[in-house]
Formats: C-alpha cells, sequence, structure tokens
C-alpha cells in the first residue's frame, strides 16, 4: 500500500473493509499491494470512520493505551511495524506506552493526527478536517444518549438551539448556543421590538436633538439584531448541511 493510494481515496487512516456493511460516507473499496481498503466520498468521512473504530475499540474491547490500540490496528503479525507504531502514537499522545490515553478532545485528536501521520508519511489532513470529524462524532454520540464531551473543543455538552445562555447586548439581551449559533428569529424579533419600545418612550422626554440620537441607536440597534437574524439562518443551514 502507498499513501497516495489511500490519500487519493480519502482514508488517512488506512481502514480496511468492515466484515458486514460499510463505514457511513464509505464510497467502495481500492485494491493496493498492501491488500484492500475502504473508499471514502471526502476525507472528513475517513477521519470520522477511524474516530468510530477507535471508540468501539475503547468501548468494546477496552483498548486505551498505545500498545493495546496499535495491536488491533496494525498488528506486526500483518507486516507492520508494531512497536515503532505503538511507539509514535505514545509520543504524540504524550501518553506513556501502557498507559490509557486520556478520553478528551486534546488527546482524541493528537492521537487521529498521529495516525494519519504514520500511515501517510505526511500532514496533508489538516487541522479543519479532523475538527469535522469530530464534531459530526460529537452529534452522533449525542444522539446515542452518549457523553459527547471527548469530541468537543470547548469540552461543553451540545445544547439545543432553543436551550442557550443569554449575553448582555446594551440594554437589551440576545441569546447563543454552545455552538455558536443565535438564538432564533422569533427571540431576536422580541428583544428588538421591546428594545425599541423602551428607547422610543425614553426619547418622549428628551430634547430634540438627544431624541434624534436615540432613534439613530435604536435603528442601529435593530440593524444588529437583523444581521443576527440572517447568521442564526446561514448557521442552522450550514450545520445541517455537516
Amino acid at each position: 500500500m502507498t499513501s497516495p493510494a489511500i490519500l487519493r481515496a480519502n482514508n488517512p487512516c488506512a481502514l480496511r473493509p468492515l466484515s458486514r456493511g460499510t463505514w457511513k460516507g464509505q464510497r467502495g473499496t481500492i485494491r493496493t499491494p498492501g491488500g484492500l481498503y475502504c473508499a471514502f466520498v471526502q476525507p472528513v468521512w475517513g477521519v470520522r470512520a477511524a474516530l468510530r473504530n477507535l471508540d468501539t475499540y475503547r468501548r468494546r474491547h477496552g483498548l486505551a493505551s498505545p500498545a493495546q490500540i496499535i495491536a488491533r490496528w496494525a498488528p506486526a503479525a500483518d507486516n507492520n511495524p508494531e512497536t515503532a507504531y505503538a511507539k509514535f502514537i505514545a509520543k504524540r499522545t504524550g501518553t506513556p506506552l501502557h498507559a490509557p490515553i486520556p478520553l478528551d478532545y486534546d488527546h482524541t485528536r493528537r492521537l487521529i493526527a498521529a495516525i494519519i501521520r504514520f500511515e501517510t508519511g505526511t500532514d496533508a489532513i489538516g487541522p479543519d478536517t479532523i475538527a469535522q470529524a469530530m464534531a459530526i462524532m460529537a452529534q452522533e454520540e449525542q444522539a446515542r444518549g452518549r457523553d459527547p464531551t471527548p469530541y468537543l473543543a470547548d469540552a461543553a455538552p451540545l445544547k439545543p438551539l432553543t436551550r442557550s445562555k443569554e449575553i448582555a447586548l446594551g440594554g437589551g439581551a440576545a441569546t447563543i448556543g454552545m455552538g455558536g449559533v443565535l438564538a432564533t428569529a422569533p427571540q431576536i424579533i422580541e428583544a428588538t421590538r421591546d428594545t425599541v419600545t423602551a428607547a422610543r418612550d425614553a426619547s418622549a422626554a428628551l430634547p430634540t436633538t438627544l431624541a434624534d440620537q436615540a432613534c439613530i441607536a435604536s435603528f442601529a440597534l435593530l440593524s444588529i439584531f437583523g444581521l443576527a437574524i440572517i447568521a442564526n439562518r446561514l448557521t442552522a443551514r450550514f450545520r445541517a448541511l455537516r
């Protein structure tokens, strides 16, 4: 097997086909001198499959240390440099050879990046693709009722867009979700209406010049909330496409 072959197949972690079924995002297989390997529609799905495979190792087989993982991932019996591979993973993750790799975002990211580096000899798969794959894993884990935090950069559980934390914004309030998504349009419109009404009432008691300034400020605030609505819609669509 050559690294260009698996990279062209969007399989940077050199995954073999499953005995039954296919990986999500898999478009077939490729045959190389090293045998049969999966091919994916995009690199992110190849990385996501590798993360899912590692999750199975840990949950189903209790494999968590560099030595344990690589003994199954690339065993010496298949003519792999198992010992050198395991030591490489240990060094890149900062974990002793026979100690469990901590199940958190940083160590999981280092682990998958180290596997890609060892399998391909390159850093052809960038951090953005790895982050996307981990975000997919987080969504899947949450959907399965499991803790998604090992795959979240901020180590905080995902929350539905309607369950957000408030942040102060001038005299009003906006809401922003854990994924950086602004609150739903009705909430924004309601907050905008309250803010503009309060500003209008206050401006009635002010001199003409100050009243004009208050109206301008209200209009500016309304524009900000309008942009927030657009950002919410675009971000929601982007998240849906992922």
